[in-house]
């Protein structure tokens, strides 16, 4: 009996690791359909007002790219809801109010009128 209560509370223990782990995983991919390459790509929570660094550095993302954004797991803690800012020639474009618990694609395009616009899935 204490051997089948000891298995049990070790598969608990586990499966509440893989919970936590997976709650903070903030990974996600843009995905640059705008017409022109990224210079820039910050994010912040919506709860603030000062913007991260560019995740970027050095890179651009070329217009039809991708890139994987990874987060560590202390960097917003307890957060879901940012904001992101992208950098292109024409300007820069900010979308607001993003689940990134949720979400694990951001995708930028142009509307009929040319301005930037985005997809969140």
């Amino acid at each position: 009996m204490k051997r089948r209560s000891l298995f049990t509370m070790v598969g608990l223990a586990v499966l509440s690791f893989a919970t936590v782990a997976h709650a903070i995983d903030r990974d996600f991919t843009v995905h640059n359909h705008i017409g022109n390459a990224i210079s820039e790509l910050h994010i912040t929570p919506s709860s603030t007002t000062t913007w991260g660094a560019d995740l970027l550095g050095t890179s651009v993302l070329a217009d039809d790219g991708s890139v994987l954004i990874h987060y560590t797991p202390s960097m917003y803690r307890g957060q879901c809801v940012f904001d992101i800012k992208v950098v292109d020639q024409a300007g820069a474009h900010v979308v607001s109010g993003i689940n990134l618990c949720r979400v694990t694609d951001v995708t930028f395009t142009r509307d009929s009128d040319g301005d930037v616009a985005y997809s969140a899935h």
